[in-house]
């Protein structure tokens, strides 16, 4: 549900409160005990998650402090700086490489959103601010596999 016109951004706290209403609304085990039958929880909007990356790590730690197998999904344009990059590498709720932490609530994959294959195209469809474009998502995907996020690229076909 998109926030009223002039509402302010929610808190952590808040998107934590909501996430743990929503279970404690399901509580009837529709999700499973551990979550192995739940499609988790994906950080998404009009706006990108990544304009409030320290929001987004925090919700996680503080719903990872009540439910436990919870997976959260990360919906990006992959457009941010570098220091925002590093926050979200840096962070102990996002899975990297073989570590198998199905039982612990964590930030478990990124979705970056390529509606262009082609960097002008890129940038006539999006109309990317900041002086960022289509290297710089290129780099965040690579910069995040490398590290070994799961990372997946969803594409339009043109």
């Amino acid at each position: 549900v998109p926030l009223p016109a002039g509402a302010l951004e929610p808190s952590a706290e808040e998107l934590a409160t909501l996430v743990n209403e929503l279970y404690a609304a399901l509580s009837s085990g529709a999700t499973g005990g551990m979550g192995e039958s739940d499609g988790g929880i994906v950080f998404q909007g009009e706006g990108d998650p990544l304009e409030a990356a320290a929001v987004v790590l925090e919700t996680v730690g503080l719903v990872a402090q009540r439910r436990n197998g919870l997976a959260f999904r990360l919906n990006t344009l992959g457009l941010c700086d570098a220091a925002t990059l590093d926050l979200l590498l840096s962070s102990d709720v996002l899975v990297r490489g073989d570590d198998d932490r199905r039982r612990e609530t964590r930030l478990a994959s990124i979705s970056v959103f390529l509606p262009a294959a082609e960097p002008t195209q890129y940038a006539e469809l999006l109309q990317p601010r900041k002086g960022l474009g289509f290297s710089d998502v290129c780099a965040f995907v690579v910069r995040a596999a490398e590290a070994g996020v799961d990372v997946e690229c969803t594409t339009v076909a043109r």
